[in-house]
């Protein structure tokens, strides 16, 4: 079974495939950005992927015990969840729907 940073490192190069997807750096991390805005990166701290999703899905996430509520400082992101358990099925789906999320954006 992979470690979280090698399943998010084989996740990465899957949306590094994509043309519009790149890497750059958010929250001393490296993460992807989809046309210049970072959807995912991973956290040291949290132990797992963080993902840019709309607020109401973020939610939900946590509600059913997916996600947790991910905090910078005394700051509740709510467009932000970490993923701590590591789930190949779970993780690429939620990355692709922050990459579709964050795509959607106004740039």
């Amino acid at each position: 079974m992979a470690t979280a940073q090698e399943l998010y490192d084989d996740l990465i190069m899957e949306h590094l495939a994509r043309p519009e997807v790149s890497l750059g750096r958010m929250f001393h991390a490296e993460g992807l950005k989809v046309n210049g805005k970072v959807f995912a990166f991973f956290s040291e701290a949290k132990g797992g992927v963080v993902l840019k999703l709309p607020a109401a899905r973020a939610g939900e996430l946590v509600g059913e015990g997916t996600a947790e509520v991910m905090v910078m400082g005394a700051r509740r992101m709510r467009e932000w969840v970490a993923l701590p358990v590591p789930d190949e099925a779970v993780w690429r789906r939620l990355m692709a729907e922050a990459a579709d999320y964050v795509e959607s954006l106004p740039r």
